[in-house]
């Protein structure tokens, strides 16, 4: 780890793997919801007491994303969809996400984070592979009327 003003540099022997910003002081915290979301989706009732969930929300239009699906589905669910929400823009960016959740937001109705997923990251499709097809010469020889030898 490099030490430094204004952030932290974290390595793996010689590989950098990413950049933090420093907070100081007695009660300065830093989480980023990327390090936290595969427990709190193993356990969702600790989103409501967890100390720090206000870190939880990368910017305003996830926190009216989780007072919306609150809202709509009521708390355990809401909690639920809004930390599948938080998976996604952990597999994927926050900036990818964010635009397709305000969209979400401006609409009447009820949504889930699966409607998100299949936006943000749509479903490959499946290829299907056709046998190699090898035609017997020996049909065309027949056309023909004649015999052909085959060198092969």
């Amino acid at each position: 780890m490099e030490l430094y003003e204004a952030e932290l540099k974290v390595f793996l022997g010689r590989e950098y793997l990413f950049t933090v910003p420093r907070v100081r002081g007695q009660r300065g915290h830093g989480v980023d919801f990327r390090h936290v979301i595969g427990p709190l989706l193993r356990k969702p009732g600790a989103f409501l007491q967890y100390r720090h969930r206000e870190a939880l929300y990368p910017s305003p239009t996830f926190r009216a994303g989780y007072d919306r699906l609150v809202a709509d589905h009521g708390e355990r669910p809401g909690v639920i969809e809004y930390l599948q929400v938080l998976k996604l823009a952990a597999e994927e960016t926050v900036e990818r996400v964010e635009p397709v959740l305000q969209a979400h937001l401006l609409r009447a109705g009820k949504w889930r984070a699966s409607h998100l997923r299949d936006q943000v990251a749509p479903p490959e499709r499946k290829v299907v592979e056709l046998a190699a097809l090898t035609p017997a010469l020996e049909v065309y020889d027949t056309l023909l009327g004649k015999e052909v030898a085959h060198g092969g």
